[in-house]
């Protein structure tokens, strides 16, 4: 499934480092990829499109790669109507 998920970054450096360190190393168990990433110009504000099994598993996943340094809304792609999705 395709999971938006909006990241309120309260700690760029740690945030943006965990991205750089974990990302290269998909998949991992439930999560396969980050498809997109649109962060803002100051980089405390991400707006990424996921592909993994369940909103709870890429919840589970960031919290454990960074931590508390991002505050995060999710919500599944609606893919019969998206626009744009490609796979």
């Amino acid at each position: 499934m395709y999971i938006v998920v909006h990241h309120d970054i309260s700690n760029t450096d740690d945030f943006w480092a965990s991205a750089q360190r974990n990302l290269p190393k998909l998949p991992e168990a439930g999560v396969r990829r980050v498809v997109s990433l649109f962060p803002n110009q100051t980089m405390d504000k991400c707006t990424c499109v996921w592909e993994a099994d369940s909103i709870e598993t890429l919840n589970e996943y960031l919290r454990e790669k960074v931590g508390n340094s991002s505050n995060d809304s999710f919500y599944q792609v609606n893919e019969a109507t998206a626009v744009g999705l490609f796979g």
